[in-house]
């Protein structure tokens, strides 16, 4: 049975794929991962400058030899014309003295290294120089027809280099009666070597030309792609946060309208940035992403959270005795570090009301611990307040204390108000809560309610001791009230670490 040949190779193309495959991903491997624009542009630049010049040089260099030969073809029809017309009479009378004087003071011209005289029937009669024909005078000469335009070459014993040759035939004519032809051999290495100059000059230009359009794409390369990299930078700048940057470069292209585009972008963003700067003294960075992620319509979501107020007692009093710029800076004074305090535990600023702050804790960012971290709230800021009353006595000046009240539970947190004006806050029973434990406490005390003491993360965590049952207006049966008077040992240090950081925070600020 016989075997396909091919059968044989099959198993090999499998392996040449194989090591096709290899080969390329080495290649790819081996080339660059990211190939500047700049270098693109030069390369592709550039192979086109090449392509067009060489083009251009090749067709020079043509026309240059194509003129060449019709000089030197223009000059040997003419030179073998008169020599045709010279050779009429001598041939004619059989001068065979005349015709070798002929022959011989044409070849004294440098351009002219061979003569030759045919009779009627193409025997030689006479040639001086260097001939088509071989010098014995009894060799019978081709057709001379045959000899018009023949080239080739020929060494003298003296020449380094070979000679170029062309020979020219005419006829000699008397009366339509063809008397016989002369030959005249040219020598063309002159005009060669004036062409072969000529390319190397137009060569030798072409290559400077090259050079100096390669530095020059290059350049302009550079300089196109350069506001492509400035983009680039500047797109980064601003994904770091950096807006303040402008391209003040006036381009009338369109690489010109992008970086105006740019600039105006950069211009939008850097006022979004100070809006939104501005919105997060005003409101909780928290609510500001919660606005601007879920927008701004009215309603709100039910969530477990936990409310704080904290009340200055006797606040009426005090400020009939101030004047308005001294309450101001008495209420600014002590509500950084209400914010401080705050911050530190998780917590938002929902409102100032007059004297009183309201914290809340757990919206609009849900957090399990959002009651012990209201109880800690508070407690920071009861010593914050006692630190600063401490500063303020060595100064003289009375001291300011404050009422605080927290109550956790259900409530809807969202936007409140109009279309026309609204405000992301929390409201319900629980809020109102809060709100009248604060009243129901004494100065200094940490007053919670039942709700905010059962829970875990605060019973086993916090000291307090029972307060009493309030009757608070609005609701039917009394509200079981503790008094918080600490945290546990075992959370102490760490509460005491972070209250003399926030404490040198704002002697910092103040100074």
């Amino acid at each position: 049975m016989s075997r396909n040949p091919t059968d044989k190779q099959s198993p090999q193309r499998p392996r040449r794929q194989g090591a096709v495959a290899r080969a390329w991903r080495r290649l790819r491997r081996a080339l660059p991962s990211h190939i500047p624009i700049a270098y693109k542009l030069s390369f592709v630049i550039s192979i086109l400058m090449v392509t067009c010049i060489g083009l251009l040089a090749s067709l020079v260099v043509q026309h240059q030899n194509q003129i060449l030969r019709q000089q030197v073809d223009e000059l040997g029809r003419t030179l073998a014309h008169q020599f045709a017309r010279s050779a009429a009479e001598p041939l004619l009378a059989d001068d065979a003295l005349a015709l070798d004087v002929l022959t011989t003071n044409l070849i004294q011209d440098d351009n002219v290294l061979g003569t030759a005289i045919l009779s009627s029937k193409g025997e030689i009669l006479t040639q001086a120089g260097i001939t088509p024909f071989d010098r014995p005078e009894d060799q019978t000469a081709p057709d001379p027809n045959r000899l018009r335009g023949y080239e080739w070459q020929s060494r003298d014993a003296g020449q380094p280099h070979p000679y170029d040759l062309v020979a020219f035939t005419s006829a000699v004519q008397v009366q339509d009666v063809v008397a016989g032809h002369v030959v005249i051999t040219l020598n063309r290495t002159p005009w060669e070597q004036s062409l072969f100059t000529a390319n190397q000059h137009i060569i030798l230009a072409s290559l400077i030309v090259v050079l100096i359009g390669s530095v020059l794409t290059v350049a302009l390369s550079r300089r196109l792609s350069q506001p492509i990299y400035d983009l680039i930078h500047a797109s980064q700048a601003l994904d770091e946060g950096l807006y303040h940057l402008r391209f003040p470069e006036r381009r009338k292209d369109e690489l010109g309208n992008l970086m105006s585009s740019f600039n105006r972008l950069a211009e939008g963003l850097h006022q979004k940035n100070q809006v939104e700067r501005t919105l997060s003294r005003y409101l909780s960075p928290h609510v500001a992403q919660e606005i601007l992620a879920r927008g701004t319509r009215l309603g709100g979501q039910r969530v477990d959270a936990t409310v704080l107020f904290a009340d200055i007692v006797g606040f009426t009093e005090m400020s009939e005795r101030m004047a308005p710029e001294a309450v101001a800076q008495l209420l600014n004074q002590y509500f950084a570090h209400i914010f401080r305090a705050t911050d530190a535990n998780h917590g938002m600023i929902d409102k100032y009301i007059g004297d009183c702050a309201m914290l809340v804790f757990g919206v609009p960012q849900s957090d399990p611990d959002h009651a012990f971290n209201a109880v800690a709230c508070a407690l920071m800021i009861q010593r914050l307040v006692e630190l600063e009353n401490q500063a303020r006595a060595r100064r003289s000046q009375p001291p300011v204390r404050f009422r605080l009240g927290l109550n956790s539970g259900e409530m809807l947190a969202g936007n409140m108000g109009a279309d026309e004006r609204m405000e992301y806050t929390v409201v319900g029973d629980n809020v109102n809560l809060a709100s009248r434990l604060s009243t129901c406490a004494e100065a200094g005390q940490v007053l919670v309610s039942e709700s905010v003491y059962a829970r875990d993360e605060v019973k086993n965590r916090v000291t307090a001791e029972p307060h009493e049952a309030v009757k608070l207006r609005g609701i039917s049966r009394p509200v079981m009230t503790y008094r918080i008077t600490g945290l546990k040992p075992e959370y102490r240090d760490g509460f005491e670490r972070q209250l003399e950081l926030l404490w040198h925070q704002g002697r910092l600020q103040s100074a």
